[in-house]
């Protein structure tokens, strides 16, 4: 994030080329690129050296040079949780820390903003089976502390889940039920959407399509896509790739439901239990 805001003040305000601003400062083009595409570690010095030269003073200045500041600091996950996260995971989760919207495809289980601590695990210990207790009470943890930050700072959730993630047994039949308790909660929760997309939706944009996160800092920063494959996951803010995303997102929102209760979604066997 703080990234490209030096990245728009060097073009939009300095008008100045990678070359030109690393001839002011005495570096090089190539490092002026790392740092724009935050790929180097963070030199508060350095960075107020540039932004010196492309012409920022008084309250513009003092704001930037806060932020790069608060950037140059581990994020709130790095000394406690570190050790259950991958290097993407720590990536997408510094923008969804920031993001004031974020909007989710679950197609195959509960997303992790509404996950119950028991799901949290059964859900954790089968993906990393020979994973210590520890990391995973970490895991669950850490998903808790997600949903706290951003309900305190009221980012607004809004998540299209696919009512096949209601199926899967995760972690038994009673943490099933008091997941699905939760996410009919959640319903009814300030600034929390909700869509469920039914088994007979048919054909949809992200029918073949992992789970996806599509994330809205603000004006300053483009959205980003969060793509979470087996493999790998991917995070990009190139412009036309979130536009694909975002139109799919929009497609298949419009398929879906916005329940008033999860019952005529819910597996048969759980609805006689109830």
């Amino acid at each position: 994030m703080l990234a490209r805001r030096l990245q728009r003040v060097r073009v939009e305000q300095a008008r100045l080329s990678p070359a030109q601003a690393a001839a002011l400062v005495g570096t090089t083009h190539m490092t002026v690129r790392r740092i724009e595409s935050a790929a180097t570690r963070i030199d508060p010095d350095r960075i107020e050296r540039l932004l010196r030269a492309y012409g920022l003073r008084g309250a513009e200045l003092r704001a930037l040079l806060e932020q790069t500041r608060e950037a140059a600091e581990p994020g709130w996950w790095h000394s406690r949780y570190r050790t259950v996260m991958t290097a993407p995971y720590q990536h997408w989760i510094a923008l969804e820390s920031a993001s004031s919207a974020i909007r989710l495809w679950a197609p195959g289980h509960v997303p992790g903003l509404l996950q119950i601590p028991a799901y949290t695990a059964a859900l954790y210990r089968a993906l990393h089976p020979d994973a210590p207790a520890a990391h995973v009470d970490l895991a669950v943890e850490l998903v808790h502390q997600r949903q706290q930050r951003r309900r305190e700072r009221r980012a607004r959730l809004w998540v299209i889940l696919s009512a096949a993630a209601l199926h899967p047994v995760i972690g038994g039949p009673a943490v099933r039920r008091a997941q699905h308790q939760a996410l009919e909660a959640a319903l009814a929760e300030p600034r929390t959407a909700l869509q469920i997309l039914p088994l007979a939706a048919g054909a949809h944009p992200l029918l073949s399509a992992p789970p996806v996160r599509h994330l809205r800092v603000d004006a300053d920063i483009p959205d980003h896509v969060v793509e979470h494959r087996p493999a790998a996951t991917t995070v990009t803010d190139d412009e036309d790739t979130v536009a694909r995303w975002r139109l799919a997102l929009d497609h298949t929102a419009a398929a879906a439901t916005w329940p008033t209760a999860l019952a005529p979604h819910l597996p048969p066997e759980e609805n006689r239990h109830g």
